[in-house]
């Protein structure tokens, strides 16, 4: 079977996974605590995560990075887990998404609390249009609908994360398969003088 999802992403060694994922605990720990990040520095953080200064910057270029650098692992195991799928659907793929997105609940929130938003979005679109490529999906607005996958699977996460009681997986399902559309179909479009 064809990859969905070519395995071209970073690759993050065993020490640098491990330095990353103290400082993704030490930044958790700061946002369950309901520290304004602007308060956060980077001294503390690594003071926190027991990581010095010089090693917190060898990989990131300031403390949202962390977030950045996780989004990209957890789209990075979306793909593995889209390249495993025996029968890549519409429905398939939804569930792959959605086990991703309530396995990170954590991530929309803490994007939202570092004001990051801006440097994900460009991820998640990206990603979408890897998918649309790998799935032969060829249309003139490509760019435009992998934006528009982009931002509403992050949308869509934010809300799930905040979301009370919490949503279960079914549930879960029936409203992204409502709410994403599903560009594996080609809608039936009206013609022009429909439209008036």
């Amino acid at each position: 079977m064809t990859k969905i999802i070519m395995n071209n992403q970073m690759q993050i060694d065993q020490r640098t996974h491990q330095t990353h994922r103290k400082l993704m605990t030490a930044l958790q720990a700061h946002f369950t605590a309901q520290i304004p990040f602007n308060k956060l520095t980077v001294k503390q953080l690594c003071h926190d995560a027991h990581v010095g200064r010089a090693t917190f910057y060898r990989h990131h270029q300031d403390i949202a990075d962390i977030i950045v650098v996780e989004y990209l692992i957890t789209l990075q195991e979306l793909g593995h887990a889209l390249n495993n799928l025996e029968n890549p659907t519409y429905a398939t793929i939804a569930g792959a998404v959605i086990t991703t997105m309530r396995a990170h609940l954590d991530l929309p929130q803490l994007a939202a609390w570092a004001h990051c938003a801006d440097r994900v979005l460009p991820l998640e679109t990206g990603f979408a249009q890897q998918l649309l490529t790998a799935l032969a999906i060829q249309t003139p607005h490509q760019h435009f609908i992998a934006t528009f996958l982009g931002h509403s699977c992050h949308q869509f996460a934010c809300q799930l994360a905040t979301t009370q009681p919490a949503l279960n997986r079914i549930e879960t399902y029936r409203l992204f398969i409502q709410l994403v559309p599903n560009v594996l179909q080609t809608p039936t479009i009206p013609t022009d003088t429909n439209l008036d």
